[in-house]
């Protein structure tokens, strides 16, 4: 019995002596010093990937901007004329394009303008006389494919985006 008892008071002794990194040194375990520097591992791999994609959002949004500034100077030539006949009018991406597609299938040069609402209009033709505009938008309604509430925009309005 005083052996046992030497044994256990020898194990806690060691126990408190020691710590617990001497018994997860010896069954394979990480100690508190392996545990920290794994710690400040991640922390510093974190960092790193944090400062990562900080530069990619950065790079996404410049050539985003970048696009939409290209693609505003090529859709709305304020110079082609005050007044577009105005085809129709999307929110969806791609719609615009797709009613761009009709209209050069049919003869005409489309352009597609950003109105600050969130809408893309697509205008058939861009004239300086209100009264060409207003004939343009006669001899569209005769095809198949238009819709019923074609309308003539003024630029002079402004609702579309500027540059």
């Amino acid at each position: 019995m005083k052996a046992f008892r030497l044994i256990s008071i020898l194990l806690v002794a060691l126990m408190t002596v020691t710590g617990c990194d001497f018994f997860r040194s010896i069954v394979g375990k990480p100690t508190s010093k392996d545990l920290e520097r794994m710690k400040q591992e991640a922390l510093e791999q974190s960092r790193k990937q944090r400062e990562l994609d900080s530069i990619n959002r950065a790079k996404a949004l410049e050539l985003e901007k970048a696009k939409a500034a290209a693609e505003q100077a090529n859709l709305l030539d304020e110079s082609a004329g005050r007044f577009h006949v105005i085809i129709g009018s999307f929110k969806v991406d791609g719609n615009a394009g797709k009613m761009c597609a009709m209209l050069e299938k049919n003869g005409y040069t489309p352009k597609i303008i950003k109105f600050n609402n969130g809408f893309d209009v697509v205008s058939a033709a861009a004239y300086n006389d209100y009264g060409q505009a207003l004939k343009t938008m006669e001899d569209i309604k005769e095809f198949q494919f238009c819709p019923e509430d074609v309308w003539v925009y003024d630029i002079n309005q402004k609702l579309h985006a500027t540059r």
